[in-house]
């Protein structure tokens, strides 16, 4: 490696950091449905990608999800894989909207208007970006992409401030028909940010391919670095 070279990669690391967090999956009952491992890349106080690999109980690989948030923070390009069926769901920025692929299904979504799309992880960063618009009671309204259904629906965000400087979010859908197949999301975040509890439905299903509901609670070990 030149000298150039090392320079170059030298301030490629010193401007860059990592996050890495971990998340375990329960059902109802207690059992461990599944593990998630983060590892989001950060650049100048930016995210800018992040792999999560989902483990089954017994710490088999069976899913695996990248983000892209470059072309939107909110919105972010995202590819997620079930290792299990080959099932694939993606999202795609272009310039004339962005491609919701389920399978081989596809569709093109038109910008939403007065409304912020979402999609995928972007959800987590509004929230986190909004997090004191949240906890002084505003509802905030957003368009959230679900490449599984092709389109993009309505969704409601509130919060109520938690005790130590936390915050409880409820993201709740607009459509009635969406509402009964999915209720609401409840999330939990610490003083500083960070998802620390997630309850509602998973975007991963179960082993016999049916919607699973679970409640994920998630340590960040590295926290500081992010």
């Amino acid at each position: 490696m030149t000298a150039a070279a090392a320079t170059l990669a030298l301030l490629a690391l010193l401007g860059s950091s990592g996050e890495r967090f971990r998340g375990v999956a329960r059902h109802a009952d207690g059992r461990v449905a599944y593990v998630e491992e983060h590892e989001v890349r950060w650049d100048g106080g930016r995210p800018v990608s992040a792999e999560t690999r989902y483990l089954d109980a017994a710490g088999r690989p069976i899913a695996r999800l990248d983000s892209d948030y470059r072309p939107a923070l909110f919105a972010p390009d995202y590819e997620f894989v079930d290792l299990r069926s080959g099932a694939r769901e993606w999202v795609r920025r272009g310039a004339d909207g962005l491609e919701l692929g389920d399978g081989e299904a596809r569709r093109l979504l038109a910008p939403p208007g007065d409304r912020p799309l979402v999609a995928g992880q972007g959800l987590d960063r509004f929230i986190r970006a909004h997090r004191e618009a949240l906890a002084r009671g505003e509802r905030l309204a957003v368009r959230l992409a679900l490449p599984n259904r092709l389109s993009a629906y309505d969704f409601q965000v509130r919060g109520t401030p938690r005790a130590g400087g936390g915050l409880s979010v409820q993201v709740e859908p607009q459509n009635l028909i969406l509402r009964l197949l999915a209720p609401a999301i409840l999330a939990e975040y610490d003083a500083g940010g960070r998802l620390v509890r997630y309850r509602g439905v998973s975007n991963l299903a179960g082993a016999d391919g049916s919607v699973q509901e679970v409640e994920i609670a998630y340590a960040h070990p590295d926290a500081a670095s992010s």
